[in-house]
């Protein structure tokens, strides 16, 4: 009942405290109730065990790629996306095998019971094509299965690659390759998509960027019956200064700017359509995250996406539609009205070279409060994410040597004209807001005149703070700094769900291939797993208790030098892998082959089971680069080593 009324009350405080989300964006709170049969108040530690474990150790075939952060990627961000990166990659469709990617950007598949043997199979399915041979700067390669034939792969630097496996199991023998080879280039001026078509190697695609490094965090494919197509959803995490940032919006509708987040992460959620037994692109969102993501994961059918992070965060991309709140129709003009009836916005002047606009905004306006969007024959400003200015220019110009400043809330853009001896006798088609001067001193007189942010109500963004932080105490500062699970709808780029995390996020884990990994949240002094569930039931959406690892949230926090935290899908154990050497091996009580069930001798009571610990010193020297949990095995890998711990019987 306390809790409750706490958390009832921690809520209120916490929607009415957030300014960077418009009320007609709000949404809804849900809370994650834990399952009271899945807790065991009973439970009364882990004993020591000191039984042997079977330990195989195997060199592998070319030494696993391991890139670290270049001298210039020194956020926060870069060294967590760098540092924490599993270089094992377990398979959800197959619980036979494991795969890793080499230094030279081979992708090995390992069958998992052979590593319990003198040897070992180490296949070479594919390997990721290299265009550079210097990769300083990129991230690690990576992988992800989004079906049971299908995988999606990433070199680190900016190229995506989807890949026709085949059904992967062990006794399938099938290399992933390219027999034949189908370039197509399709480039849209815009955007620069660059798109090319493979027969093996389904789709590789630029698209994500020029060469901006991405890693990927989760992947699914949707087969629609209805009309025999499949959408393949990718979720790609960037770590970009916040001046190399496309966006539709400004990037301080979110709190970014240069002193307070140089570098943000940048989650982009592509979709490919298969269609006709052809792949195309269909779309691209990207939502900013100051403030460093945690966990995203697509829904299935793949109409939405669960994320957890720290607010403010939000869309600020949408390939097909701008997601700037429009200019108010009652600022256009669509007639020729008298000018003096209307608000002047801009003014504006030229000379025989040149066009320069004028716009006044608030003395405190930064560049990153403003979207700039200057093309051969439009112009687009955007303030916060509030459309000011946008429309076909009456002529042509030259982007190239186009150019704008913004000096005390004072904008400046200067447009270079393609026809030097054509007069504009207008400078956006249909708007009669703006006011033809002679030069910028008289510009100058008429800017006291007119104020963009307060005539127009550009500055208005969002919901009014209800509390100043002079009325806010140091308790309720902390509530800033509290992380939440959201999701996100594709269809309305709304946040649809919210729910506070109570406890820290200990790991996450895929249980079922058909759905969205799972997450471990502290709970006291346990972990408790969450399941996000799909959008295909009928009942509101929500994450699922479905299992407890009794007393991880407190052992977790006495491991300083804990890199991996990893569970088999039966979660009859927790892992909890030392960056070097250690690993400790936790034993559920629920699990009649691993619980020990001990008896107080003075007085004879039951204690009940009793889990057991382990504790192994793996033989190697080098640092731990991936783990990896199934039902049966524990695999550990090094640069050089793959370890299989035989945890379970078969």
């Amino acid at each position: 009942m306390i809790y409750d009324q706490i958390m009832n009350i921690s809520l209120t405080l916490i929607v009415n405290r957030r300014i960077h989300i418009p009320a007609e964006q709000m949404a809804k709170i849900f809370e994650l109730r834990p399952k009271k049969d899945l807790l065991d108040p009973t439970f009364e530690g882990y004993k020591l065990s000191l039984d042997s474990l079977p330990v195989y150790k195997h060199e592998v075939p070319v030494v696993v790629e391991h890139l670290k952060p270049s001298d210039e990627q020194l956020s926060y961000q870069h060294v967590k996306t760098f540092g924490l990166h599993n270089h094992l990659i377990d398979d959800p469709w197959s619980d036979e095998n494991a795969f890793f990617i080499s230094k030279d950007l081979q992708i090995f598949k390992t069958n998992l019971h052979s590593l319990a043997s003198q040897n070992p199979e180490f296949k070479s399915v594919w390997q990721i094509p290299r265009g550079f041979e210097i990769r300083d700067g990129w991230f690690n390669a990576s992988l992800s299965f989004p079906s049971s034939e299908l995988a999606v792969a990433t070199d680190g630097g900016g190229v995506l690659h989807i890949i026709d496996t085949n059904i992967r199991t062990s006794a399938n023998s099938h290399i992933w390759e390219v027999h034949i080879f189908h370039l197509v280039f399709v480039t849209l001026l815009k955007d620069l998509w660059f798109i090319h078509l493979f027969l093996k190697v389904k789709l590789s695609n630029e698209i994500l960027g020029s060469r901006e490094p991405f890693k990927i965090i989760h992947s699914n494919l949707n087969t629609e019956e209805t009309n025999q197509s499949e959408t393949l959803s990718v979720l790609v995490l960037k770590v970009e200064s916040i001046d190399k940032v496309e966006s539709q919006i400004a990037l301080s509708t979110f709190g970014c700017s240069e002193k307070e987040t140089p570098f943000i992460n940048c989650l982009e959620w592509v979709e490919y359509e298969h269609k006709d037994g052809n792949w195309a692109f269909k779309q691209l969102k990207r939502l900013a995250i100051p403030h460093g993501l945690d966990y995203a994961s697509v829904l299935s059918p793949g109409k939405s996406i669960c994320l957890i992070a720290r607010e403010p965060f939000g869309i600020i991309f949408d390939s097909n539609r701008n997601i700037a709140a429009p200019l108010p129709s009652s600022q256009m003009v669509e007639g020729m009205e008298d000018e003096a009836e209307n608000k002047v916005a801009y003014t504006w002047a030229e000379t025989p070279d040149e066009v320069t606009i004028w716009m006044i905004f608030v003395k405190q306006t930064s560049k990153h409060d403003l979207v700039i969007k200057i093309e051969s024959q439009a112009l687009k400003i955007v303030y916060k994410n509030q459309t000011c200015l946008t429309g076909e220019l009456a002529h042509s110009i030259s982007v190239a040597t186009s150019s704008w400043t913004l000096s005390d809330g004072k904008l400046e853009i200067i447009l270079s004209k393609n026809d030097k001896s054509v007069n504009w006798s207008h400078l956006i088609l249909n708007d009669l807001r703006g006011r033809k001067v002679i030069d910028a001193e008289t510009a100058a007189v008429s800017e006291t005149t007119f104020d963009a942010t307060k005539d127009m109500q550009w500055g208005n963004v969002g919901r009014p703070s209800i509390f100043s932080s002079e009325q806010l105490e140091e308790c309720d500062d902390d509530m800033m700094d509290e992380t939440y699970i959201f999701r996100f709808d594709g269809e309305t780029n709304k946040f649809t769900h919210k729910a506070i995390l109570s406890g820290q996020l200990l790991f996450f884990t895929q249980c079922a291939p058909e759905l969205a990994p799972a997450f471990c949240l502290r709970h006291d002094v346990d972990g408790l797993i969450w399941q996000p569930m799909g959008d295909g039931l009928e009942q509101p959406w929500k994450c699922l208790h479905t299992a407890a690892l009794q007393a991880l949230g407190y052992i977790q926090a006495s491991k300083e030098q804990r890199k991996f935290t990893v569970a088999p899908p039966n979660m009859t154990y927790a892992a909890l892998c030392d960056a070097f050497t250690h690993v400790y091996i936790y034993r559920q009580p629920h699990c009649s082959s691993t619980g020990v069930e001990m008896v107080h001798r003075p007085t004879g009571r039951k204690v009940g089971n009793i889990a057991r610990q382990q504790v192994l010193n793996i033989d190697s020297s080098e640092e731990c680069l991936g783990a990896m949990a199934t039902n049966t095995f524990l695999l550990i890998l090094t640069s050089s080593s793959l370890f299989s711990i035989r945890v379970n019987s078969d």
